[in-house]
């Protein structure tokens, strides 16, 4: 029996969002970073884009 084997690094990158209330806006910009984290915590992201991304490797011969 003979066959081909390869290997595939399959990555998704993900481009999100979050609108800041005004609110938030002002908690953000006090700079303190306990609230800024916060917010990132409790954010509802909304995809933008995503792009899959393929990585094929070499092609392997192996005959048993």
């Amino acid at each position: 029996m003979a066959k081909l084997t390869r290997t595939v690094n399959y990555a998704n990158f993900r481009w999100e969002e979050y609108i800041l209330t005004e609110e938030e806006l002002a908690q953000w910009k006090t700079g303190d970073e306990d609230l800024q984290q916060e917010i990132i915590d409790n954010a509802d992201w909304d995809l933008v884009r995503d792009k899959p991304i393929d990585d094929y490797g070499d092609v392997e011969f192996v005959e048993e």
